[in-house]
C-alpha cells in the first residue's frame, strides 16, 4: 500500500509540473497573458500573423488607413476569427483608443517594416530572397512594452520574419500606386499576440526604434472590453 501511494504522488507531481510548464510556455516565458514567441493560433505561425497584418494595412486606402494618422486618436481592428488585429497609428502622440469584443485575442505591431516588389529603395525588393534581405536589413532595437503597467519581458525573442505573400492595393493607396497593383512582400518586426482581454479598460504601452530609418514607433492604446 505504501509503495502505491508513492507512485500516485509521483505520477501527481509530474502532472502538476507538465501542466506549469505548459501554461508558462502560453503566457509567453513568464509575460501573463501573452503567447509564447513560437505561438501557433488558428494554425498560424506568429510571422504568418504578421502578412495578415499587413495585408489588411495595404487593403486600406490613404483616408482610413492608421499608418499615415488617418484614424486620429482611434485605433481600428479587423477580425480574423477569435483575433483582431489592431492597427493603429505608429507615432500618435496622444493616448489611442478603441473598444474589442470580450473573449477576442488581440494581435498588436509593437514596429516593423516590410519591403515589396511595388516600392521603391529602399523598402524596394526584385524577388522572395531580396525581399527577405530587404526586410531582415531594418534592425529594431530598445523594444519596450506593457499592459496595465505590468513589462513584457523578452521582447527580442518576439522578432519574426513573415512568409512571403502577396497584397493588392486600392484607390488612394499609402504606396502611391496604380489601383489595383498587386505587389509581392516580406515583412520583419515585433509583435504580440495576446490572450483574451478581462472586460473593462485596459492600458497597453508599445514601443521600437528602427535606427537605420531614424523612426520611433510608440503607442498608448486604451482598449475597452466590452461585455
Amino acid at each position: 500500500m505504501k509503495l502505491k501511494r508513492m507512485r500516485l504522488v509521483f505520477v501527481v507531481i509530474i502532472v502538476v509540473v507538465v501542466i506549469t510548464a505548459t501554461i508558462a510556455s502560453a503566457n509567453g516565458k513568464g509575460n501573463p497573458g501573452v503567447l509564447s514567441p513560437n505561438h501557433h493560433v488558428q494554425g498560424l505561425t506568429d510571422g504568418e500573423w504578421s502578412a495578415l497584418w499587413w495585408q489588411h494595412i495595404f487593403a486600406l486606402p490613404y483616408a482610413e488607413n492608421p499608418l499615415v494618422g488617418a484614424t486620429g486618436t482611434n485605433c481600428i481592428y479587423d477580425r480574423l476569427g477569435n483575433v483582431g488585429l489592431i492597427m493603429a497609428d505608429p507615432q500618435a502622440s496622444e493616448m489611442l483608443t478603441c473598444e474589442v469584443p470580450v473573449g477576442m485575442m488581440l494581435y498588436l505591431d509593437i514596429v516593423s517594416a516590410e519591403c515589396s516588389t511595388l516600392e521603391e529603395a529602399p523598402f524596394y525588393g526584385g524577388d522572395e530572397e531580396e525581399l527577405r534581405t530587404c526586410a531582415e536589413g531594418f534592425t529594431i532595437e530598445n523594444l519596450q512594452a506593457s499592459i496595465d503597467g505590468v513589462d513584457v519581458r523578452n521582447l527580442d525573442e518576439y522578432i519574426h520574419t513573415s512568409p512571403l505573400f502577396e497584397f493588392t492595393v486600392p484607390e488612394d493607396n499609402i504606396l502611391d500606386v496604380p489601383a489595383g497593383s498587386i505587389g509581392e512582400s516580406v515583412s520583419y518586426g515585433a509583435h504580440l499576440m495576446l490572450a483574451p482581454l478581462s472586460p473593462g479598460v485596459h492600458e497597453i504601452y508599445l514601443y521600437g526604434f528602427v535606427p537605420s530609418l531614424d523612426f520611433a514607433a510608440e503607442q498608448t492604446l486604451q482598449i475597452t472590453v466590452t461585455r
